[in-house]
């Protein structure tokens, strides 16, 4: 199953709210050359923390072309070195920063999404289904440790409904029927996210979106009913001290509430997000943990290394307690274990998230249970509607697929 990003939806957020703004989405380095030689007075790189070493070579060819001024902004801006490579840094939101070099606002309840796909391959080369992206909330209320959201977003706010009912249609009338929500916690805006969910229901589209597990428990069956089909979670670990230590608030057996929850509803998908390497668990306490999440009999494990971020109460304490070690960059992309951890090496790590990753997913049986809950389940859910349901799944939906070009920019008229 693959699911490549060719897009950047920050990026197009931006271009979407301030169209003076050209954007360059994943170029070669020789588009980026060409691109640079048009004369900028500013030039912004996009990125996380694993690309600062792609983006060097980038700040030191727009200085070499006399470019005014070099900024910074996402998620890998928050990396000390940072600063003194470019002339700004922008933390959270860019739309109202670049606005203002225009004369204007955009205040971050008028902010307007754009149109951001991407493709579901089921099998190599052959595209199952279109997905619709929408980010719709940004900032956070809890403070995880090893979270870099409520720094790098510290002010909490919704996008323009309004624009969401326009981008639906949109997806709509081009053959869209699924929509993935980039959200980490859908629901903790409740009004919000009952009208969101009403629109979701009344054009008719299915619809993943992240949140925690104590939002699922409570919303759970309306969102159901609404046309959600994945409910993604990120539970972290099974072990309470962990949990707590991570300041996650949340409970083991609140877990297990949800995860039957998830196990009732024909159709959805049962996909669990957790972490391995945390300080207190060694290798057999860490394969131990994973043989619990396999109880839970989940279609989709993600398991990553828990790895401290700039600027993160978790890289403070990482940092003053056991060192971060590994200043490669390209390493901090959750696969890597780039700290002193206690009681596991480098190399455990890589062989044991190896270990977990081969015993708790087999990619046939991902496609196989895929199927089942996603399109067998849904069609017999759907009733005396369940033909039409695996005609547009198997046939039309493929087919809208191919005419749909997840590269191709589109951006809507501001509006008034």
């Amino acid at each position: 199953m693959n699911i490549p990003l060719r897009i950047s939806p920050g990026l197009r957020f931006i271009k979407q709210n301030v169209p003076e703004v050209e954007i360059l989405e994943y170029p070669t380095w020789q588009q980026y050359l060409d691109r640079l030689k048009d004369g900028w007075d500013i030039v912004g790189f996009s990125f996380y923390q694993n690309e600062i070493d792609t983006i060097h070579p980038m700040i030191e060819a727009a200085r070499e072309e006399g470019v005014g001024e070099v900024w910074a902004g996402n998620y890998g801006a928050m990396d000390y070195g940072i600063p003194e490579l470019v002339d700004r840094v922008v933390y959270g939101p860019g739309e109202d920063h670049l606005a203002q070099l225009f004369g204007y606002r955009v205040n971050a309840d008028a902010v307007e999404h754009p149109a951001a796909m991407v493709h579901l391959s089921v099998l190599p080369g052959i595209r199952h289904t279109t997905f619709g992206l929408l980010h719709t909330e940004r900032g956070c209320p809890y403070r995880c440790t090893f979270c870099s959201t409520p720094t790098f977003e510290p002010e909490r706010s919704t996008v323009n409904i309004a624009s969401i009912e326009r981008l639906l249609r949109h997806y709509r009338k081009i053959g869209v029927r699924h929509l993935v929500l980039t959200d980490e916690l859908f629901g903790s805006h409740p009004d919000y996210a009952e009208e969101l969910s009403r629109l979701f229901a009344r054009y008719n589209f299915l619809w993943w979106a992240q949140t925690r597990v104590e939002l699922a428990v409570k919303y759970l069956d309306l969102w159901y009913e609404r046309g959600m089909r994945a409910a993604p979670i990120g539970m972290e670990t099974m072990n309470p001290v962990a949990l707590a230590r991570l300041n996650k608030q949340q409970k083991v057996e609140m877990i297990r509430e949800v995860a039957g929850m998830i196990r009732s509803k024909p159709g959805m998908l049962r996909i669990a997000y957790f972490m391995i390497g945390h300080e207190d668990m060694g290798y057999e306490e860490t394969l131990e943990d994973a043989y619990r999440w396999k109880e839970f009999d989940f279609d989709v494990y993600g398991a990553t290394v828990i790895t401290p971020y700039p600027r993160t109460p978790f890289w403070e304490e990482i940092d003053d307690r056991y060192g971060i070690f590994d200043r490669e960059y390209s390493h901090y992309d959750q696969t890597h274990l780039v700290w002193r951890h206690p009681l596991i090496t480098p190399d455990q790590m890589r062989e044991l998230r190896s270990r977990v990753k081969n015993l708790l997913n087999n990619p046939v049986r991902v496609i196989q249970r895929g199927i089942k809950r996603y399109i067998l389940e849904e069609a017999r859910h759907s009733g005396h509607s369940g033909t039409g349901y695996l005609w547009r799944s198997v046939v039309t939906g493929p087919i809208a697929s191919l005419r749909i070009s997840d590269r191709k920019p589109f951006y809507f008229p501001k509006q008034k």
